[in-house]
Protein backbone atom coordinates (compact mmCIF):
# COMPACT_ATOMS: atom_id res chain seq x y z
CA UNK A 1 0.00 0.00 0.00
CA UNK A 2 1.25 3.43 -0.50
CA UNK A 3 1.74 6.16 2.11
CA UNK A 4 -0.56 9.15 1.56
CA UNK A 5 0.73 11.44 4.41
CA UNK A 6 2.65 14.47 2.75
CA UNK A 7 5.04 15.25 5.46
CA UNK A 8 6.42 11.49 5.61
CA UNK A 9 6.19 11.63 1.42
CA UNK A 10 8.86 14.43 2.20
CA UNK A 11 11.49 13.11 4.29
CA UNK A 12 10.94 9.77 2.47
CA UNK A 13 11.95 12.20 -1.00
CA UNK A 14 14.16 13.73 0.84
CA UNK A 15 15.81 10.83 2.03
CA UNK A 16 16.18 9.09 -1.42
CA UNK A 17 17.65 12.05 -3.01
CA UNK A 18 20.44 12.44 -0.01
CA UNK A 19 21.46 8.90 -1.02
CA UNK A 20 21.61 8.75 -4.85
CA UNK A 21 23.64 11.82 -4.12
CA UNK A 22 26.34 9.47 -3.11
CA UNK A 23 25.78 7.08 -6.35
CA UNK A 24 24.25 4.28 -5.37
CA UNK A 25 20.29 4.77 -5.56
CA UNK A 26 18.09 7.19 -7.54
CA UNK A 27 14.20 7.84 -7.94
CA UNK A 28 11.16 7.36 -10.12
CA UNK A 29 8.88 10.45 -9.66
CA UNK A 30 5.68 11.14 -11.55
CA UNK A 31 2.21 12.83 -11.06
CA UNK A 32 -0.97 11.08 -11.19
CA UNK A 33 -4.23 13.06 -12.46
CA UNK A 34 -6.94 11.74 -10.20
CA UNK A 35 -4.96 10.74 -6.85
CA UNK A 36 -7.79 9.94 -5.31
CA UNK A 37 -8.31 6.70 -7.33
CA UNK A 38 -4.86 5.66 -6.76
CA UNK A 39 -4.56 2.72 -4.30
CA UNK A 40 -1.03 1.62 -4.80
CA UNK A 41 2.26 2.84 -6.91
CA UNK A 42 5.21 0.41 -7.01
CA UNK A 43 8.59 0.01 -9.51
CA UNK A 44 9.30 -3.93 -10.36
CA UNK A 45 12.57 -5.08 -11.06
CA UNK A 46 11.50 -7.72 -13.26
CA UNK A 47 15.00 -10.22 -13.51
CA UNK A 48 14.28 -10.58 -9.49
CA UNK A 49 10.67 -9.47 -9.18
CA UNK A 50 11.67 -7.05 -6.28
CA UNK A 51 9.10 -4.31 -5.77
CA UNK A 52 9.85 -0.95 -5.01
CA UNK A 53 6.63 0.69 -3.19
CA UNK A 54 6.29 4.69 -4.46
CA UNK A 55 4.92 7.40 -1.99
CA UNK A 56 1.95 9.65 -3.08
CA UNK A 57 0.90 12.99 -2.09
CA UNK A 58 -2.66 12.70 -2.39
CA UNK A 59 -3.23 16.79 -2.31
CA UNK A 60 -1.28 17.18 -5.21
CA UNK A 61 -0.94 13.79 -6.68
CA UNK A 62 3.03 14.41 -7.64
CA UNK A 63 4.31 10.29 -6.34
CA UNK A 64 8.13 9.46 -5.47
CA UNK A 65 9.76 5.94 -5.73
CA UNK A 66 12.80 6.41 -3.87
CA UNK A 67 15.82 3.81 -2.96
CA UNK A 68 15.92 2.85 -6.45
CA UNK A 69 19.57 0.39 -7.22
CA UNK A 70 21.37 2.71 -9.82
CA UNK A 71 22.25 0.24 -12.93
CA UNK A 72 18.58 -1.68 -12.85
CA UNK A 73 15.79 -1.00 -15.05
CA UNK A 74 12.45 -0.66 -13.86
CA UNK A 75 8.95 -0.99 -15.06
CA UNK A 76 6.18 1.41 -13.44
CA UNK A 77 2.86 -0.05 -11.79
CA UNK A 78 -0.19 1.77 -10.80
CA UNK A 79 -3.08 0.68 -9.42
CA UNK A 80 -6.23 2.47 -9.54
CA UNK A 81 -9.56 1.80 -8.05
CA UNK A 82 -10.51 -1.37 -10.36
CA UNK A 83 -7.62 -1.09 -12.97
CA UNK A 84 -3.83 -1.31 -13.30
CA UNK A 85 -2.12 0.62 -15.39
CA UNK A 86 1.38 -1.78 -15.56
CA UNK A 87 4.56 -0.85 -17.55
CA UNK A 88 6.31 -2.95 -20.23
CA UNK A 89 9.59 -2.81 -21.62
CA UNK A 90 9.33 -2.84 -25.33
CA UNK A 91 12.55 -2.11 -26.07
CA UNK A 92 15.60 -3.67 -28.26
CA UNK A 93 19.33 -3.70 -29.44
CA UNK A 94 19.68 -1.29 -32.09
CA UNK A 95 20.10 -3.18 -35.15
CA UNK A 96 23.79 -3.11 -36.90
CA UNK A 97 22.90 -1.14 -40.00
CA UNK A 98 23.82 2.70 -40.47
CA UNK A 99 20.24 3.70 -39.98
CA UNK A 100 17.54 2.23 -38.54
CA UNK A 101 15.02 0.20 -40.42
CA UNK A 102 11.74 -0.80 -38.61
CA UNK A 103 9.96 -4.43 -38.92
CA UNK A 104 7.69 -4.78 -41.89
CA UNK A 105 4.51 -6.09 -42.09
CA UNK A 106 6.20 -9.27 -43.27
CA UNK A 107 8.08 -9.52 -40.37
CA UNK A 108 5.03 -8.58 -38.17
CA UNK A 109 3.17 -11.45 -39.65
CA UNK A 110 6.22 -14.02 -39.55
CA UNK A 111 6.82 -13.34 -35.50
CA UNK A 112 3.06 -13.84 -35.18
CA UNK A 113 2.97 -17.03 -36.85
CA UNK A 114 5.96 -18.59 -35.06
CA UNK A 115 4.28 -17.34 -30.93
CA UNK A 116 0.76 -19.14 -32.34
CA UNK A 117 3.17 -22.03 -33.12
CA UNK A 118 5.68 -22.39 -30.17
CA UNK A 119 2.60 -22.26 -28.18
CA UNK A 120 0.82 -25.44 -27.45
CA UNK A 121 -0.88 -25.60 -23.91
CA UNK A 122 -2.74 -22.63 -24.22
CA UNK A 123 -5.78 -22.01 -26.36
CA UNK A 124 -6.61 -18.71 -26.45
CA UNK A 125 -3.64 -16.61 -27.86
CA UNK A 126 -3.54 -12.55 -27.61
CA UNK A 127 -0.70 -10.88 -29.43
CA UNK A 128 -0.86 -7.24 -27.88
CA UNK A 129 2.48 -6.01 -29.38
CA UNK A 130 5.24 -7.08 -31.75
CA UNK A 131 7.83 -4.10 -31.66
CA UNK A 132 11.37 -3.39 -32.49
CA UNK A 133 13.54 -3.13 -35.39
CA UNK A 134 14.46 -5.09 -38.60
CA UNK A 135 17.00 -7.39 -36.57
CA UNK A 136 15.67 -7.61 -32.91
CA UNK A 137 12.07 -7.63 -32.02
CA UNK A 138 9.84 -8.03 -28.71
CA UNK A 139 6.55 -9.52 -28.35
CA UNK A 140 3.95 -9.24 -25.54
CA UNK A 141 1.27 -12.10 -25.21
CA UNK A 142 -1.68 -12.86 -23.31
CA UNK A 143 -3.24 -16.67 -23.26
CA UNK A 144 -5.40 -18.52 -21.79
CA UNK A 145 -5.65 -22.36 -21.29
CA UNK A 146 -9.39 -22.55 -21.52
CA UNK A 147 -9.71 -26.53 -21.61
CA UNK A 148 -9.58 -28.95 -18.28
CA UNK A 149 -5.80 -29.65 -17.48
CA UNK A 150 -4.34 -31.47 -15.15
CA UNK A 151 -6.41 -31.34 -11.59
CA UNK A 152 -8.11 -28.21 -12.91
CA UNK A 153 -11.54 -27.74 -11.34
CA UNK A 154 -14.65 -26.74 -13.15
CA UNK A 155 -14.29 -23.08 -14.15
CA UNK A 156 -10.66 -22.79 -13.61
CA UNK A 157 -8.55 -21.76 -16.70
CA UNK A 158 -4.78 -20.57 -16.43
CA UNK A 159 -3.69 -17.32 -17.10
CA UNK A 160 -0.65 -16.19 -18.43
CA UNK A 161 0.92 -13.03 -19.68
CA UNK A 162 4.65 -13.12 -20.86
CA UNK A 163 6.92 -11.01 -23.01
CA UNK A 164 9.51 -12.43 -25.72
CA UNK A 165 12.09 -11.73 -28.01
CA UNK A 166 13.60 -12.78 -31.31
CA UNK A 167 16.18 -12.13 -33.21
CA UNK A 168 16.99 -12.30 -37.31
CA UNK A 169 20.48 -12.58 -37.02
CA UNK A 170 20.77 -13.98 -40.87
CA UNK A 171 17.38 -14.14 -42.64
CA UNK A 172 15.25 -15.85 -40.65
CA UNK A 173 13.44 -15.06 -37.34
CA UNK A 174 14.51 -17.06 -34.34
CA UNK A 175 13.12 -17.03 -30.65
CA UNK A 176 16.13 -15.71 -28.42
CA UNK A 177 17.70 -18.89 -27.24
CA UNK A 178 19.69 -17.85 -23.91
CA UNK A 179 16.49 -17.09 -22.37
CA UNK A 180 13.35 -18.29 -22.00
CA UNK A 181 10.33 -15.82 -21.74
CA UNK A 182 9.45 -12.91 -19.15
CA UNK A 183 6.93 -14.18 -17.26
CA UNK A 184 4.45 -10.90 -15.91
CA UNK A 185 1.57 -12.83 -14.82
CA UNK A 186 0.96 -16.86 -14.40
CA UNK A 187 -2.12 -17.58 -12.30
CA UNK A 188 -4.96 -20.49 -12.07
CA UNK A 189 -7.63 -18.61 -11.66
CA UNK A 190 -11.51 -19.06 -11.41
CA UNK A 191 -12.67 -17.71 -15.57
CA UNK A 192 -15.34 -15.35 -14.10
CA UNK A 193 -12.00 -14.17 -11.87
CA UNK A 194 -10.33 -13.59 -14.84
CA UNK A 195 -12.38 -11.99 -17.52
CA UNK A 196 -13.08 -9.08 -14.19
CA UNK A 197 -9.47 -8.16 -14.69
CA UNK A 198 -8.46 -4.33 -16.00
CA UNK A 199 -4.65 -4.25 -16.81
CA UNK A 200 -3.19 -1.60 -19.57
CA UNK A 201 0.13 -2.23 -20.30
CA UNK A 202 1.95 1.10 -21.18
CA UNK A 203 5.55 0.97 -22.72
CA UNK A 204 5.86 4.20 -21.66
CA UNK A 205 5.94 3.32 -17.92
CA UNK A 206 8.39 0.00 -18.94
CA UNK A 207 12.34 -0.17 -19.20
CA UNK A 208 12.86 2.59 -17.10
CA UNK A 209 16.82 2.65 -16.46
CA UNK A 210 18.29 4.22 -12.95
CA UNK A 211 21.65 5.24 -13.94
CA UNK A 212 24.74 7.12 -12.33
CA UNK A 213 24.17 9.64 -15.16
CA UNK A 214 20.36 10.10 -15.16
CA UNK A 215 18.90 8.82 -11.26
CA UNK A 216 15.93 10.48 -11.02
CA UNK A 217 13.39 9.31 -13.88
CA UNK A 218 10.21 11.65 -14.37
CA UNK A 219 7.21 10.04 -15.85
CA UNK A 220 5.04 13.60 -16.45
CA UNK A 221 1.82 13.40 -15.90
CA UNK A 222 -0.03 9.73 -15.87
CA UNK A 223 -4.24 9.39 -16.21
CA UNK A 224 -5.56 6.25 -15.54
CA UNK A 225 -6.36 3.61 -17.53
CA UNK A 226 -9.46 2.36 -19.14
CA UNK A 227 -11.87 0.72 -15.74
CA UNK A 228 -13.53 -1.63 -18.51
CA UNK A 229 -12.53 -5.25 -17.96
CA UNK A 230 -9.69 -6.64 -20.27
CA UNK A 231 -5.87 -7.12 -21.04
CA UNK A 232 -4.65 -4.56 -23.21
CA UNK A 233 -1.97 -2.69 -24.40
CA UNK A 234 -2.11 1.14 -24.35
CA UNK A 235 -1.57 2.87 -28.07
CA UNK A 236 0.05 5.81 -27.37
CA UNK A 237 3.95 5.52 -25.65
CA UNK A 238 2.93 9.73 -24.16
CA UNK A 239 2.21 8.74 -20.36
CA UNK A 240 0.55 12.30 -20.52
CA UNK A 241 -1.19 12.47 -23.41
CA UNK A 242 -4.19 11.62 -21.81
CA UNK A 243 -7.65 9.15 -22.52
CA UNK A 244 -8.11 5.42 -21.36
CA UNK A 245 -5.24 2.58 -22.21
Amino acid sequence: MIARHPALAFLLALSGSVTWAAGETGTITGTVDKPGQVTAIAAIDRATDKKFPGVLDAASGRFTIAGLPQGTTFDCIIDFQGARREGVNLKVPPSDYEEEQPLSAEDVATIKGQVRALNKFEDEIGILAVTGNIQHAAVLINKVRTRPFVNSKPGEVVWRAELWHFERPDETWLKVQDELFLVLYRQRIMKDDYQKKSITFDPALGGLAVTGQRPKVDLGLIKGPSAEPGIRLRAENNPGSGGPG
